[in-house]
């Protein structure tokens, strides 16, 4: 293509400002997501009928809006992702029209045009109002095409030592992993800029501030030359731990630019080391800059960085300087750095790097920096774990994110298992082809759902095996996991993609049947932290139950799987939709660990009432804990057993040590009265009123054989309260059983939080009662 044209350049100019007043209200502007304006009342009508509504009404106008097309809303997101991260020069408006070729008709008109000092974007934006599957091959095509002659054109008119990279920017559309798009992009160094990719940059610019651009450009440009001049720096060379470091000092503005901190949060595709990092916290960014500033201050212990050896062009090489010593390990020499983006990845320190972005002496202080020479990704997290074990705990959600790389290798199954939940929920949120892609809260990310209760749905399932630190204990004859494979990194990966594919498509499948008419019903039952253990549990019964009526096997593929289920899935969805409002109240205000087994049971209850054949282990006892009538027999029973043990042991301890009795029980006495300090009540009741189960059953192991003195009609304690309830009954452990499982029931009937009976409970219950009161009292 030949040079532009005056008048061609003119007409782009006329596109782009560096204005700032006029910056700042195209920034107010296209940061509302709403289009408003201003109409006569006796236009108001006509504008409503049209999608419009009224926002607020004066005597003769009133002010009204209207939500922005999906498409320019999120141009307009784009646009203001850039002023936000520091550029103030930006195309005008949306009819920037560039002369790409040398044929009249090679023109094309760009979405969103950012100008920085080292480099200019051009962003082609796609987005729709629903998530929906990607195919973007004439788009990427036709950017292919008009890329090299846009890029001329832009440095002819802003300079030509300016690097152009081009953003193939998507909202709400997914990708499947490794699908032709990622890899047409890929190949034509087109930038691919996700949901994902978008949430990131918008939380740098959250926490790094005015800094953010040295970590978009190490994101924009990895590994790319800054320019052709290499860093040379004193350096010593040394071995520790099996691994080459160099000691060295560096200005920060050098540092800042080859740097890259690998965020534990989402990030693009195309960043594939594995991340360990918090994103910095911005007041203490700011107290740390003021304190080089103000105060001349300055950070003797060292930045931990890592130099990336994974391309050649990059690698740095160290010089042994002349006349060294040899009676040292340590070598003394030259260290050449590549100036390019995001070769150095900062372990330790990046709150002492980015305090010096913005201050006046980032490029005439130099840093202490201890730097590693490709150290693996593991052995980067170990340090970062070490260093902060001692310093701000790594947080809880942090530590299961941390889990896949930590673990993946041990030799032990279940840290093995720990990893491969890790992974399998991070593929779940990171997959752009997931209904609940960026939903998922993974290490320093927020979002609508947790981790956890992905992890604690995973762990409880049946999808995976359970496992000791040798061996596998459980469910290896229905999990998605090979346990006969001797190779465990193939067994895990394989596991990982069949577990996450199997519940990324029963999501979908529930997603599409419920988000048009019931979009409500989906959010609150289904895509919700409560609704995630029981939704992920109910796939894994689901899937266990099919297995075991051989409709599946554990080599199914996803289709057959989801395939099978969606005919439970359909009744699910139906009971949802259509919940009385009695359960509704209980499974909203239900609160504390039994909230997860609540919704589970319920999920599965609603299914099985439709489709008997579906009986999960466990809801048959969980329906009789339902039972009112059980619960309120069970609670009678308690009551009166409690209230025979107490008459009948305090009869025998006084038919055994007369008047002095309460000696005998003198700690049990104590306790007693010690509960009576803290009733209010207590002025109506005897010491023996506080009595407990457990205080009961400590008389009866205290006095279990001893007799009474020239009474051989007495019954002994051992006598009295001897009651099988199991098979075994030899030992007195075998013999008091019966008190401990008491014990163990209490609490339906002296709280209002214990846990309700089962038939089974209440049965062993009558038949405690039956053993301890005769027969005609009873």
């Amino acid at each position: 293509m030949a040079s532009l044209t005056i008048s061609q350049i003119q007409a782009i100019k006329e596109h782009m400002t560096d204005d700032m007043s006029m910056l700042s209200k195209k920034f107010k502007a296209k940061k509302n997501p709403y289009d408003t304006q201003t109409v006569l009342l006796n236009e108001l009508d006509d504008y409503l009928s049209n999608g419009w509504e009224e926002v607020s009404k004066l005597k003769y106008k009133a002010r009204i809006q209207k939500l922005k097309p999906a498409g320019r809303r999120f141009e307009d997101d784009i646009w203001c992702m850039f002023y936000n991260l520091g550029f103030r020069h930006l195309n005008y408006d949306e009819n920037l029209v560039v002369q790409w070729g040398d044929n009249p008709e090679d023109k094309h008109q760009l979405d969103v045009v950012a100008i920085g000092e080292e480099a200019i974007f051009v962003v082609e934006c796609k987005a729709t109002e629903n998530i929906k599957p990607a195919s973007f091959k004439k788009d990427i095509d036709d950017m292919r095409l008009y890329r090299d002659g846009v890029m001329k054109a832009l440095r002819q008119i802003y300079g030509e030592d300016k690097k152009v990279k081009f953003i193939f920017a998507t909202r709400n559309y997914t990708f499947a992993e490794g699908c032709e798009d990622e890899k047409r992009l890929a190949e034509n160094k087109i930038f691919q800029f996700t949901d994902n990719t978008y949430d990131y940059v918008n939380s740098l610019i959250k926490a790094y501030k005015s800094t953010v651009i040295y970590q978009f450009y190490g994101l924009m440009f990895r590994h790319e030359r800054i320019n052709n001049d290499k860093i040379r720096i004193p350096a010593l060379k040394g071995m520790m731990g099996g691994h080459t470091y160099y000691m060295l000092s560096i200005e920060p503005a050098t540092l800042l630019k080859i740097g890259f901190v690998l965020h534990r949060t989402r990030v693009n595709t195309q960043i594939t080391m594995p991340t360990y990092q918090r994103l910095l916290v911005p007041s203490r960014l700011k107290g740390i800059g003021e304190f080089i500033d103000k105060k001349n201050g300055y950070f003797p212990n060292s930045v931990i960085i890592n130099f990336d050896d994974s391309e050649r062009k990059n690698r740095i090489q160290f010089d042994l300087a002349p006349g060294g010593s040899d009676d040292t390990r340590t070598k003394l020499g030259y260290l050449t750095i590549p100036n390019a983006y995001c070769i150095a990845y900062i372990i330790d320190g990046q709150h002492r790097v980015y305090g010096y972005a913005g201050s006046k002496y980032k490029d005439t202080n130099t840093i202490p920096v201890v730097a590693f020479d490709g150290l693996p990704s593991d052995e980067q997290l170990r340090i970062f774990m070490d260093i902060n074990e001692h310093q701000k705990a790594v947080s809880p959600s942090l530590r299961l994110d941390l889990n896949e790389d930590l673990n993946w290798e041990s030799p032990h199954l279940d840290s093995r298992l720990k990893a491969l939940r890790s992974s399998i929920i991070k593929q779940l949120g990171r997959d752009n082809s997931s209904v609940l892609a960026r939903k998922i809260a993974i290490g320093e990310d927020t979002a609508k759902l947790q981790l956890k209760p992905f992890d604690t749905a995973l762990s409880k399932s049946s999808l995976l095996p359970k496992a000791t630190k040798k061996e596998f204990t459980d469910h290896t004859d229905v999990c998605l996991y090979n346990t006969n494979c001797v190779e465990h990194n193939k067994a895990m990966l394989d596991a990982q993609k069949r577990i996450s594919n199997l519940i990324k498509d029963c999501y979908a499948y529930v997603y599409y049947k419920m988000i048009d008419e019931h979009k409500e019903e989906y959010e609150t039952f289904i895509e919700c932290n409560r609704g995630t253990y029981a939704f992920v549990s109910l796939i894994a019964s689901l899937n266990e139950s099919l297995i075991r009526s051989e409709k599946l096997s554990q080599k199914s593929s996803t289709k057959e799987q989801v395939d099978a289920m969606a005919p439970y899935f359909d009744v699910l969805i139906d009971y949802l939709c259509n919940m009385p409002i009695d359960e509704q109240t209980q499974i909203r205000l239900i609160k504390g660990q039994g909230a997860d087994t609540l919704w589970l049971r319920m999920y599965q209850n609603a299914i099985h009432k439709q489709m008997p054949e579906y009986n999960p282990k466990g809801l048959g006892a969980w329906l009789e804990t339902q039972d009112k009538d059980l619960q309120e027999e069970g609670k009678v029973y308690g009551r009166q057993i409690e209230k025979h043990i107490k008459e009948t042991i305090l009869r025998k301890l006084e038919e055994l040590y007369g008047s002095i009795w309460e000696s005998k029980v003198k700690k049990i006495m104590g306790k007693c009265l010690q509960r009576m300090g803290d009733d209010e009540d207590v002025d109506s009741q005897d010491w023996t009123d506080l009595m407990t189960l457990q205080d009961y059953k400590e008389i009866i192991e205290s006095n279990w054989s001893v007799k009474k003195e020239d009474d051989e009609s007495f019954v002994t304690f051992e006598e009295e309260f001897s009651i099988q309830v199991s098979d075994s009954f030899r030992t007195k452990t075998d013999k008091l059983k019966w008190i401990n499982d008491l014990i163990s029931f209490s609490k339906a009937w002296t709280t209002t939080k214990g846990r309700p009976l089962s038939q089974a409970e209440v049965n062993e219950m009558q038949s405690i009662l039956q053993s301890l009161v005769p027969t005609e009292e009873y």
